[in-house]
């Protein structure tokens, strides 16, 4: 049984009271949310041509309070969303690991629809319809991926986090056949990460890929660059980071970024940006430390 402040909420007054809103506001905003989404959710296409939502503050305010509702006891695969958890963190628990299995979920926010979350406000916290409804509305909106239907926003503070709490029920499934088999499973958002000693069979990627199909979700085929099966090398990259027999290693491109900034007249903006990525570096491995040095050099100048 999940257990959280919300599960088995069933009436009404009791969410209202919950979010702290008060009840002339709240029949109002239980109508817009569901008619008009996009007086609370603004589209944006970021750098990647993703599309994103920028949250109005009143939807802001009730996602962050959401959050500290759905209280539910952390499990120590997930690494997106939550306090002290990072991709950084994530590929730290597989870096002892000599062999993985790497998955990658097709438009997994988009998947998340609203019928989706319902239906598991519903059947997995013990929600009322109309309780789950306005949940529902209040977390998802219209998206081009999901041809025009509702589905977990994405941008919100709340999104990866609530990305884990519909999908709870089927991680602990894949959480569960990895201790039966003796492999580290984590999630960072989309990403699913499996780790072992031994060599991870084909039957337990069998398991994996369908629960994930029981569950709505397509994954890529082995051999596409999100998805590998096999030992520790060239392949092993885990959310930005790759392991390999050596430890902990960057990826190419981040010290391509990081080479070109430098070669580069540095102004304000490119100095932020070659800082972040100089203490990311570091996260990974700390021999990565000669940048910060070539960067404070730079700065004396």
């Amino acid at each position: 049984m999940f257990t959280c402040t919300l599960y088995n909420c069933k009436s009404l007054n009791s969410l209202q009271k919950y979010l702290l809103i008060k009840t002339k506001e709240f029949k109002s905003l239980s109508i817009e949310l569901k008619e008009i989404p996009h007086k609370f959710f603004k589209s944006f296409t970021d750098d990647k041509g993703r599309e994103l939502f920028r949250c109005n503050g009143q939807v802001t305010k009730l996602h962050k309070r959401l959050m500290k509702l759905f209280n539910v006891e952390i499990p120590i695969y997930l690494k997106s969303g939550v306090k002290k958890q990072s991709h950084i963190t994530n590929v730290k628990y597989h870096e002892s690991s000599n062999f993985f299995l790497l998955i990658d979920v097709k438009r997994f926010y988009p998947s998340i629809t609203k019928s989706k979350i319902k239906k598991q406000l519903i059947t997995t916290y013990k929600q009322s319809s109309n309780v789950a409804e306005f949940i529902s509305n209040l977390v998802t909106v219209p998206q081009k991926k999901s041809n025009n239907k509702r589905a977990l926003v994405t941008g919100s503070p709340l999104s990866q986090y609530f990305a884990f709490i519909i999908n709870k029920k089927m991680f602990d499934e894949l959480n569960k056949i990895s201790i039966e088999e003796d492999v580290k499973f984590s999630v960072y958002v989309d990403d699913m990460t499996f780790s072992s000693k031994q060599v991870i069979s084909y039957k337990f990627h069998q398991k994996v890929f369908s629960i994930l199909t029981k569950y709505g979700f397509v994954t890529h085929l082995i051999g596409n660059k999100k998805t590998y099966r096999g030992k520790v090398g060239a392949k092993s990259k885990i959310t930005g980071v790759h392991i390999t027999k050596y430890g902990l290693r960057l990826l190419q491109k981040h010290k391509d970024s990081i080479q070109h900034i430098i070669k580069q007249n540095l102004h304000e903006e490119k100095g932020k940006t070659l800082l972040g990525l100089v203490y990311y570096a570091i996260q990974v491995n700390p021999k990565y430390d000669k940048y910060k040095r070539l960067l404070e050099k730079y700065n004396k100048l």
